[in-house]
C-alpha cells in the first residue's frame, strides 16, 4: 500500500510539473513603447479586410459578451474559478480551456463590443503565457485597425481610440510574455514557439529601450525552434493535422513581422517561405469538401481569427487562401513528400504465419491518384481532386510523447467524392472529462485494426502522453500499396493495404495471436463515423 502511495505521489509531482506553467511573473518595466512604422503588418491587414461575421461563439456555443461574468466561468460545467492562485487543470470537473479561449480577445478582429474592463482582467486570464501571448497578439492587431482605418470602417469596442492606454496595455502583456516562456518541461511544443511570435510581432510594431538586445536575442531563439519544432521535410513535430494549422498560421505572422523588422536575413525569410509553402501544400492533402481532416488532437487555436467560421470549425481552406495572398500559386508547388518507400525489414517478415484477417473491400477511385509519403509526420495519402485515402504510420509526435497524439496508428480515412467511408473521431474534449477524452482518442473510435483486447485505461495524468503503444513502423509503401506495424500492448500489428486497377482498396490486417476481427462493414452509413464524431474542441454529434 505504502509502496503504491509513495509511487502515485512521484508521479504527480511529475506530470504536475509537466502540465504546470512556471510562476507566472510580472516585472515593471522602464521600455516605454513608442509606435514604429511596421509597414509589411500594416499593409497586410489594411488591405486583407475579409471578415467572417456570425454570432459570437464558444466552441460552438452562443455567448453574450455583455456579461462580463461569463470570463471566469466554464459554461459548460457552470463552474466558476476561483479569484485566487489557479491549477493547470481541474480534472473532470471543469475546462480550464473556457476562459483561456475567451482571453484571447479573439473576437476583436470581428469587431464584437465587449465593456470587459482591461484593468481588471479575471486571474484566469494571466494563468497561461500562451493564451496571453494570442491576446498580445489580438491587441496588436487591433491596435494596427485602429490606428489606420476611418472610423467608418472600424470602431473600437474596449480603447475608445486612447492611443496611449492602448500602447501600455500591450507593453505589459509583452512583459508578461517574456517573463514566462514556457521554454522547458517535457515537451517544449506550440506554446513556446507562438509566444515568441507574439515577442516579435511586437519587436517589429514598436520602439523601446533595449529593443535591440531584445531583437536579437528572441530572433535566435526563434531560429532555433524552428529547427526544433519541424522536420526536415517540413512538417509539425507535434503529429496533429490542426495543430499543423496553428503553425502555419503562427508561421504567416512571423515572416510578415520579420519582413516589417528589415532585417536583411535573407535565410531566415527563405526558410519561413519554404516552411509556409511546405506546410501550406502538407494541409491541402487533408482538405476535404474545404473541411481539414483532424490527425491527432484538434485543438481551438487561431491567429487570423476573422476569417475562422465558429459554425463550421474545420472548415479551414481560408487558410490556404491566406497562403496564396502572400505568394503566387505558381511558387507554392514545393512538396517533400516522398512517392514511394521500402524498409529493408520488410524482407525478414512472413505474414503467412500470422493470423489473417480482411476487411470488406472499399471502391474509392475512379480516376488516376498520386500518393504523398509524409515520413516524419507519419501519414501516406493516396489522393486526387476529390478522393481521398490516407494511413496514419509513423512517429507518435513530440518526440515519442505524443501529448496531442491518438492511438491512431495503421488507422485509415477515406472518401470517395461523395461520401466518407471511414472518419477520423477528433478530439471531444480535454482535461475536464478525462473518460470522454480516452475514448476520442482509442484504437476503438478509429479505422485501425479491429482488435479483441481491453485497451489501456489511462488516468488524468496520462491524458496529454500515449503509452503501451510503439512508433508506427513503415515497411512499405507506393502508388498501389502499403505495408505497416505497431505494437500495442506487446502485441505486433501489421496492415497491409492493396489498390487495385479499378480503384478498389484491400486491407488485410494481420497478429500472431488471434485478437483480430474483420469489420462487417466500414462507415457508409454514418458518414464514416465509427462511435461519435467530434467537428471541433468540445463539439460532439
Amino acid at each position: 500500500m505504502y509502496k503504491n502511495l509513495i509511487y502515485l505521489l512521484k508521479k504527480i509531482k511529475y506530470e504536475v510539473r509537466h502540465l504546470k506553467p512556471k510562476k507566472n511573473t510580472l516585472i515593471n518595466s522602464d521600455r516605454n513603447f513608442v509606435q514604429k512604422d511596421y509597414l509589411t503588418l500594416k499593409t497586410f491587414v489594411t488591405n486583407y479586410k475579409n471578415l467572417h461575421i456570425d454570432n459570437p461563439k464558444l466552441f460552438g456555443k452562443n455567448v453574450d459578451l455583455s456579461d462580463t461574468s461569463i470570463f471566469s466561468i466554464d459554461i459548460f460545467n457552470k463552474f466558476k474559478f476561483p479569484d485566487k492562485r489557479l491549477k493547470p487543470a481541474y480534472f473532470n470537473k471543469a475546462d480550464v480551456k473556457v476562459p483561456y479561449e475567451l482571453s484571447r480577445l479573439q473576437f476583436l478582429q470581428k469587431n464584437y463590443h465587449c465593456d470587459l474592463d482591461v484593468d481588471n482582467f479575471p486571474l484566469i486570464f494571466w494563468n497561461s503565457p500562451m493564451d496571453v501571448a494570442i491576446r498580445n497578439i489580438n491587441l496588436n492587431f487591433h491596435f494596427i485597425k485602429t490606428q489606420f482605418f476611418t472610423e467608418d470602417e472600424y470602431k473600437d469596442p474596449i480603447f475608445d481610440r486612447k492611443f496611449d492606454k492602448h500602447i501600455q496595455y500591450i507593453e505589459k502583456h509583452y512583459n508578461f510574455v517574456i517573463n514566462n516562456l514556457e521554454d522547458s518541461g517535457n515537451v517544449v511544443g506550440n506554446h513556446y514557439f507562438i509566444e515568441l511570435v507574439a515577442v516579435l510581432m511586437n519587436i517589429s510594431m514598436f520602439d523601446f529601450k533595449n529593443r535591440d538586445i531584445d531583437l536579437k536575442k528572441y530572433i535566435k531563439l526563434f531560429e532555433q525552434e524552428l529547427s526544433n519544432q519541424f522536420n526536415d521535410e517540413g512538417t509539425n513535430f507535434e503529429g496533429s493535422t490542426h495543430y499543423s494549422a496553428l503553425m502555419l498560421e503562427s508561421l504567416i505572422l512571423a515572416k510578415l513581422s520579420i519582413q516589417s523588422l528589415d532585417l536583411q536575413n535573407k535565410s531566415l525569410l527563405s526558410k519561413l517561405d519554404n516552411l509556409i509553402k511546405e506546410n501550406r501544400n502538407f494541409l491541402s492533402l487533408f482538405v476535404i469538401e474545404e473541411e481539414l481532416s483532424q490527425i491527432g488532437d484538434n485543438d481551438s487555436g487561431r491567429i487570423f481569427y476573422q476569417e475562422y467560421d465558429e459554425s463550421n470549425p474545420l472548415k479551414l481552406n481560408w487558410l490556404l487562401d491566406l497562403v496564396d495572398v502572400l505568394y503566387d500559386k505558381e511558387e507554392n508547388n514545393t512538396n517533400n513528400a516522398k512517392k514511394n518507400f521500402a524498409n529493408s525489414d520488410q524482407i525478414l517478415i512472413n505474414l503467412s504465419k500470422f493470423h489473417r484477417v480482411q476487411h470488406p473491400k472499399i471502391k474509392i477511385f475512379s480516376k488516376d491518384f498520386d500518393v504523398f509519403g509524409y515520413l516524419e509526420f507519419g501519414v501516406v495519402v493516396w489522393r486526387n481532386d476529390k478522393e481521398y485515402l490516407s494511413v496514419r504510420c509513423g512517429p507518435l509526435g513530440q518526440n515519442g510523447i505524443g501529448g496531442h497524439s491518438h492511438y491512431d496508428q495503421l488507422s485509415i480515412e477515406c472518401f470517395d467524392g461523395e461520401t466518407w467511408i471511414a472518419r477520423d473521431p477528433g478530439t471531444g474534449t480535454y482535461t475536464d472529462n478525462i473518460k470522454l477524452r480516452n475514448k476520442f482518442r482509442s484504437f476503438k473510435y478509429h479505422w485501425g485494426p479491429n482488435l479483441n483486447i481491453n485497451e489501456i485505461k489511462n488516468d488524468e495524468f496520462e491524458c496529454f502522453k500515449l503509452s503501451n503503444i510503439s512508433d508506427g513502423v513503415l515497411l512499405k509503401f507506393d502508388k498501389n500499396s502499403f505495408l505497416g506495424k505497431v505494437n500495442f500492448l506487446g502485441h505486433d500489428i501489421y496492415r497491409k493495404i492493396n489498390i487495385t486497377q479499378d480503384g478498389f482498396v484491400e486491407i488485410e490486417d494481420f497478429c500472431m495471436e488471434p485478437i483480430l476481427s474483420e469489420y462487417n462493414s466500414w462507415g457508409e452509413e454514418s458518414f464514416g463515423i465509427k462511435h461519435e464524431f467530434s467537428n471541433g474542441y468540445k463539439r460532439i454529434k
